[in-house]
């Protein structure tokens, strides 16, 4: 089986720095700190203090730490894949990469699996801390392949969107605050888009309140709730919902703030990381395409 060249020269490169190495300290070293802080509040605080110990809320400890998990996935992936290409542009090689036998869509593909490979050593090297829930109980090994999966496909959507952004600019400054700001739009713009057309039709649903005898509902964004399709934070939080049993919440909110089916609502992490699957391929397709040095050449053909 050939290996794609550019992948096996940023996994060697990679694994010989010292900056693979402290990613992995620090990313464990952090999960490791909010886990065993749950660990203690949750056990040895309420029976220091409260006398009986609810291992009921082992699952709680799970999500607690899941989430810590998937935020840091969120945080790391941008920094290694904003300055992939961008990076080579500022070094001068990506001519000399561009000029190899190697297409734009086989670099666009080396440099995303060598960041995606980073991010799934880290999540089998936090195996250990989250173990600490299976020393009690309440999760099933299933449900730890349902959560690799999750961050697998996360990598690769924010991964994909970091390379974009650093084939658009030839700067890693701007290519990394791109693709924080994109990330930012995903995770918490999607909820403000929802908020601000709650409130216009508040406002409109008030204005003929005053006007006429308009029975007054409770306004909600319609079908615009599934916007948070692409909301990665809620593919997150979907499937903790299902895994410890209070996907009851989940369903209640997309109720209350807009219209949805029951197979969205049941299916919502499956449909969601199809969404975000799709996406990812688009982005870097459109890479590849920004990426193609023949591009720039038919460019400057037409004007001329």
């Amino acid at each position: 089986m050939k290996i794609n060249p550019v992948y096996k020269k940023e996994l060697r490169i990679g694994v010989r720095t010292i900056k693979t190495a402290l990613i992995i300290l620090g990313y464990n070293g952090l999960l490791a700190l909010f886990g065993l802080f749950a660990f203690y509040a949750t056990f040895e605080y309420g029976s220091r203090y409260g006398g009986t110990v609810n291992y009921a809320k082992v699952l709680e400890l799970y999500a607690i730490i899941a989430a810590v998990e998937f935020g840091l996935v969120l945080f790391t992936v941008p920094a290694l894949t904003a300055g992939s290409i961008s990076g080579e542009r500022e070094k001068q090689t990506l001519d000399i990469l561009l000029t190899s036998k190697l297409t734009p869509m086989q670099v666009i593909l080396g440099k995303l699996a060598s960041s995606i490979s980073i991010m799934i050593l880290l999540a089998f090297s936090s195996l250990p801390i989250i173990s600490l829930v299976f020393s009690i109980g309440g999760v099933t090994f299933l449900d730890l392949l349902e959560f690799m999966a999750l961050i697998i496909i996360t990598a690769i959507y924010i991964g994909s969107i970091g390379i974009f952004f650093s084939c658009l600019f030839k700067k890693t400054t701007a290519a990394t605050v791109s693709t924080y700001g994109a990330l930012l739009f995903l995770t918490l713009g999607t909820f403000f888009i929802i908020a601000a057309i709650v409130i216009l039709k508040d406002m409109k649903a008030a204005a003929l309140v005053t006007q006429t005898d308009y029975i007054r509902k409770s306004p909600d964004a319609g079908y615009w709730i599934l916007i948070l399709l692409v909301n990665p934070a809620m593919t997150c939080f979907s499937m903790i919902e299902n895994q410890i049993g209070t996907g009851s919440r989940l369903v209640t909110f997309l109720r209350e703030f807009g219209v949805t089916s029951d197979w969205i609502e049941s299916n919502w992490f499956f449909i969601s990381a199809a969404i975000q699957g799709v996406l990812s391929l688009i982005f870097i397709y459109f890479s590849s395409r920004l990426l193609n040095p023949l591009k720039e050449k038919r460019r400057f053909r037409k004007k001329d």
